[in-house]
């Protein structure tokens, strides 16, 4: 059946607005939680970023329920300096923060880096990151290079998961959600199906265990296209007209985790094994239209991508000696992507025949990482953290254009790394921490990265914080070790590539207001700069034989510049959350030559309201962001770089949650209530460039979800 999405809209309008007018008066005795900073108490917090060195942002679980948010794309989306960047081909959602890619932000979750396509920790593809274990998502901008490595350019995202419960005993739940994919829906064909099931037992106060398992089912986004069985036959000939297929490519994704988390006296283990698989099915547009044994037999060269994924995290942590701790981590990681390009038969309905069957993606992790802190605990002036961290990276990638290369080469990266934190507290106000990491690596030159960040406090409420900080984006496998070459292709990495390095200084004051007896004003204004040099980016060249070659090379900076103000508004049952970034941006593609590309300036806003019924225990919800332009360097048809913007646009979400009863829950919403399907991207904006104007599908139109909860406890 299919859903009229007018319909649906003036529905839920109506509905909205009634809840909310009917139960304006209404007094919540439990105050909506804000965004607020991590602190690190204690050892359940040990994964957590530390408040001391950074400004922290969280999302927490509320949230993530207001949303009915399943994996982290549906979550973070209205972050005020995150853009979500879907790709509808390969099914992949990465971020940028404050414009700069995925490469540049660090995905870790419980403080480890999660195994990618790519690397470790970078250019993660967020819709696999499932959160229905999720406590809380952790939000650090900035350069964090000394803390956390390479990549931890422009911010890192720290996901906790959840971990035991208050009470001895059992919890059991389970959720079922359905949601249109812009108006299109149908039971099991189209639209979106989540099934999550979870169960956690405590033990008793020292052990506690759970295990879950969720089913993510994206059956594509057609948008005027017909599917995998189209083919239109005219006169006993099939005629190509390409719209066979669809608009975004449909993908099952399901994981499969459990989790451990022990007291041995003072000291608590916690170990975290993850399985996780996506379908990912291309269809071609393109039918061949043969006759067998004279009748027609059209079938098409669809395409398969496979991916499994197992990640073992163990953490250690408790008292070395007194009040000095220790934090230790150990990972296992590895990913495998199968490519499979078959021939369908359309009407028959089954696959023909099989012409390529291959792994052409893996990567294996090692990883290790362990710290001391409060190493000097007598001393009211000076104190230090130390650390290791260890990663060795094996695997290979195979697949170039769209096509298979059985021409595979695997590569390894092993990084060797120390790293340092001081604190000196020369008056009770004011803290000053100093840091620096040390990195062998056997691919790239050493490097040596830095931090300086100071907190002065001129009240409990008004506090200032600066960071100055560098860190790296080392080049990924594909950049470094990318190889296909054959009559028609010839595109290659570049293992001489080096990282591009970067310096960040941010800037934060915050102060709180009781504004009346029930009523609280947070704020926080942020001044921020961003530098990056030797930025890499594709290029094109020739090569030994005098072919074009298409390759990556460092190109010589991008920078970042802005202020933000975030405000946070408590009014009895009321939420109210207001934050707006003016940021700019400039490339230049090689010094030598003059770049008059000044800063393109944009400006970013969000803003999001709840507000909560204690009579019926339901929470409204609204989230509201405006993108700015953005600058980047882009690619022209004839592969040479120029600079080029990408337009704003706007998205607004709104949902109702409710709780029928202790153990039933619903959440009925709707996601991108404004339309936004594609906006413009590359239009060129410097007079050196050649410019190329082309359509990004950022969305799939407004859809809508119900998601009905289930928890037993006994």
């Amino acid at each position: 059946m299919s859903l009229n999405k007018n319909k649906i809209l003036i529905y839920f309008t109506l509905f909205f607005c009634s809840l909310t007018f009917s139960q304006v008066k209404e007094k919540d005795s439990s105050k909506t939680e804000q965004l607020k900073e991590v602190v690190i108490i204690g050892e359940s917090n040990v994964m957590s970023v530390s408040k001391k060195l950074f400004t922290v942002g969280t999302i927490n679980n509320k949230d993530i329920a207001n949303v009915a948010g399943n994996n982290l794309a549906d979550v973070l989306f209205n972050s005020l300096n995150i853009t979500i960047n879907p790709d509808s081909s390969d099914g992949r959602s990465t971020i940028s923060l404050f414009g700069l890619d995925g490469q540049y932000v660090k995905i870790l979750v419980d403080g480890i880096p999660v195994v990618s396509d790519n690397g470790l920790g970078n250019n993660i593809d967020i819709t696999q990151i499932n959160i229905d274990d999720v406590e809380r998502v952790e939000i650090v901008e900035g350069s964090m290079g000394v803390l956390y490595g390479d990549n931890a350019v422009a911010g890192v995202i720290n996901i906790i998961t959840k971990r035991g419960l208050k009470d001895n005993g059992w919890e059991l739940q389970f959720s079922l959600q359905e949601e249109t994919v812009g108006n299109e829906f149908e039971i099991f064909d189209r639209g979106r199906h989540i099934q999550n099931f979870r169960a956690t037992n405590q033990v008793n106060e020292k052990l506690s265990y759970s295990i879950g398992a969720s089913r993510n089912d994206f059956a594509g986004f057609y948008n005027g296209y017909k599917g995998k069985n189209y083919v239109n036959i005219q006169d006993g000939t099939v005629i190509n007209d390409s719209l066979r297929g669809t608009e975004w490519n449909p993908k099952e994704q399901i994981t499969v985790s459990a989790n451990v988390d022990l007291d041995l006296g003072k000291h608590n283990l916690f170990y975290k094994l993850q399985y996780f698989n996506e379908e990912l099915d291309i269809f071609n547009r393109i039918v061949n239209g043969r006759y067998q044994n004279g009748v027609l037999n059209p079938t098409a060269v669809d395409e398969n991508y496979s991916t499994n994924r197992w990640v073992n995290n163990l953490n250690i942590s408790g008292p070395l000696i007194g009040v000095t701790k220790y934090n230790f981590s150990f990972s296992y990681q590895n990913q495998k992507r199968n490519y499979k390009e078959f021939v369908y038969n359309i009407l028959e309905k089954r696959t023909q025949s099989v012409e390529t069957d291959a792994e052409s993606q893996s990567s294996e992790v090692w990883y290790s990482k362990a710290f001391v802190n409060n190493i000097i605990p007598k001393s009211n002036l000076f104190n230090l953290q130390l650390g290791y961290e260890f990663t060795h990276q094996k695997g290979f990638d195979a697949i170039a254009t769209g096509s298979y290369s059985s021409d595979v080469v695997e590569n390894t990266i092993t990084n060797y790394e120390l790293f340092g934190i001081a604190e000196f507290q020369p008056l009770s106000k004011l803290s000053i921490n100093p840091g620096a990491r040390f990195t062998h690596s056997s691919q790239f030159n050493n490097h040596l990265i830095w931090s300086l960040s100071s907190t002065y406090d001129f009240s409990d409420k008004l506090k200032l914080k600066a960071v100055v900080g560098s860190a790296y984006r080392a080049p990924n496998f594909e950049e470094l070790f990318y190889y296909f070459v054959d009559s028609n292709h010839n595109v290659r990495g570049n293992p001489e590539l080096q990282p591009e390095d970067g310096i960040s200084v941010f800037v934060n004051l915050k102060d709180n207001f009781r504004i009346s007896k029930e009523g609280f004003l947070n704020s926080n204004f942020t001044f921020f700069y961003i530098n990056l040099e030797d930025a890499i980016a594709s290029i094109t060249t020739e090569d030994e034989d005098g072919r074009i070659l298409f390759t990556q090379d460092n190109i010589d900076y991008s920078k970042r510049i802005g202020f933000t103000l975030d405000n946070s508004f408590i009014y009895k049952n009321w939420n109210i959350g207001l934050g707006a970034t003016y940021l700019g941006i400039t490339n230049a593609i090689n010094k030598s030559i003059d770049n008059d590309s000044d800063y393109l300036w944009s400006l970013n806003l969000q803003t999001s309201l709840t507000y909560n019924i204690e009579k019926w225990n339901t929470s409204i919800s609204s989230q509201l962001k405006y993108t700015g332009k953005t600058q980047g360097v882009f690619n022209n048809t004839n592969g040479e770089l120029f600079i080029g913007e990408t337009d704003a646009f706007t998205w607004l979400n709104a949902s109702i949650r409710t709780e029928f009863t202790p153990k039933i829950s619903a959440t009925l919403g709707a996601r991108n209530l404004l339309d936004v399907v594609n906006i413009n991207t590359g239009t060129s904006a410097g007079a050196h460039s050649t410019s190329t104007a082309t359509t990004r599908l950022i969305g799939y139109g407004r859809s809508y979800f119900l998601k009905l909860t289930y928890n037993l406890n006994f």
